[in-house]
C-alpha cells in the first residue's frame, strides 16, 4: 500500500502586531481579562496584504530548498479576497505551477485537515506524488472591532504543507472527518449585512470543541494502535487556551503534550495547526517514532483529525 508523508511545513505571519494593550485603547477590555479567558496576548494583522498574499508566502516557505514541483494544490480558506479567482489558482500562478489541478476548500477552522484528507485521497488513488496544501486566513477583515467578545480572538496568517509519496518519512497514518450540521448556524461570518462580521454561540461552541477534541484523541489512539508509554503530541486548532486546558484535565493528559502558541497569534482559523506545527518542528520538539495528532474543529460544526508518525 502506498505511503504518504509530510515532507515540509511553511508559514507566514504579517509583521504588524495587535496586542492586548492596543485593544485596551479601542474597546472596554483589559489585558488581564483577555489573557485569563483566552490565553491570547497578541495577534498579527495583515493591513496591506491580501489573503492570497499570505498563502503564497507560506507556500514559498514550504517549498524553499526543495527541488520538487507539486502536482496538486488545495487551498483552505474562509477569507479569500475574491469569490473567484479562487485562492489556489492565484497561488499556483504566483509559484509558476501551471497546468496542475488547483482548487479551494472551505471547512472553516477544520479546513487544513479536510484539505489534507482530499490531497491524501487523490494521491492514494491517482498518479500524484506531491501535493501542496495551503491555509491562508485574513480573519481581521471580518472582525467587528467594536465587539469586545470577538475582536480579541482573531489574527491573520498562513501555513502550508507539502505531502509526498516519494519521501513518506513523516507518514500520515489515518485521517478522520465529520460535521455536526445541527450546529451549522453556531458560527457565522461573511454573509448578508447582519452576518458579515464574525459571530458565534460561544458556550455551545466551547462545549462542542472540548468534547470533540477528547473524542478524537481517543479515536486516533485506537486507530493507530497506540500503546501506553508511547510519546504523542496534540496539535489542536488554536481557538482558546482554556479549551486545551479543559481537554488535558478531562483526559488526564499533561498540558505539555499540547503544542500551544495561541498567545502570540490568536485564532488564525485553518492556518493555526500548520503554524503550530512549523514552530514545533523548528524547535526539534519531535523525535523519530513520536505520534502527532492534528485536530481541527470549527464552523459547520466541523471537525477533522490526522495522526502522523514522526
Amino acid at each position: 500500500m502506498k505511503k504518504i508523508g509530510l515532507l515540509s511545513v511553511g508559514a507566514y505571519l504579517p509583521e504588524e502586531k495587535l496586542t492586548n494593550t492596543d485593544l485596551e485603547k479601542m474597546i472596554d477590555t483589559t489585558d488581564e481579562w483577555i489573557t485569563t479567558r483566552t490565553g491570547i496576548q497578541e495577534r498579527r494583522i495583515a493591513k496591506n496584504m491580501l489573503c492570497s498574499d499570505l498563502a503564497t508566502r507560506a507556500a514559498q516557505d514550504c517549498l524553499s530548498g526543495f527541488h520538487t514541483h507539486p502536482k496538486l494544490i488545495i487551498s483552505s480558506t474562509s477569507t479569500n479576497e475574491y469569490r473567484f479567482p479562487y485562492q489556489a489558482s492565484t497561488v499556483a500562478n504566483r509559484l509558476g505551477l501551471i497546468g496542475i489541478p488547483a482548487f479551494d476548500l472551505n471547512a472553516a477552522c477544520s479546513g487544513l485537515i479536510y484539505s489534507m484528507a482530499v490531497a491524501h485521497s487523490m494521491m492514494m488513488t491517482g498518479n500524484i506524488t506531491t501535493a501542496l496544501v495551503t491555509a491562508g486566513e485574513r480573519m481581521s477583515y471580518f472582525v467587528d472591532y467594536q465587539d469586545r467578545t470577538s475582536c480579541i480572538l482573531f489574527g491573520d496568517g498562513a501555513s502550508a504543507l507539502l505531502l509526498s509519496s516519494d519521501h513518506p518519512e513523516h507518514e500520515i497514518l489515518t485521517i478522520e472527518l465529520g460535521t455536526d450540521a445541527t450546529g451549522s448556524d453556531c458560527i457565522i461570518m461573511g454573509g448578508p449585512e447582519q452576518d458579515f462580521y464574525f459571530r458565534q454561540a460561544g458556550k455551545q461552541v466551547f462545549k462542542f470543541a472540548v468534547q470533540k477534541m477528547g473524542e478524537l484523541i481517543d479515536s486516533l489512539k485506537k486507530k493507530i494502535g497506540w500503546k501506553a508509554g508511547e510519546r504523542f503530541f496534540i496539535l489542536p486548532h488554536q481557538a482558546n487556551k482554556r479549551m486545551m486546558e479543559s481537554v488535558a484535565k478531562d483526559k488526564g493528559i499533561p498540558l505539555e503534550n499540547f503544542v500551544i502558541n495561541i498567545e502570540k497569534y490568536g485564532n488564525t482559523s485553518s492556518a493555526s495547526i500548520g503554524l503550530a506545527l512549523k514552530e514545533a518542528w523548528e524547535k526539534n520538539l519531535f523525535q523519530k517514532g513520536d505520534y502527532l495528532f492534528l485536530i481541527g474543529f470549527g464552523g459547520g460544526l466541523s471537525w477533522g483529525a490526522a495522526a502522523i508518525r514522526w
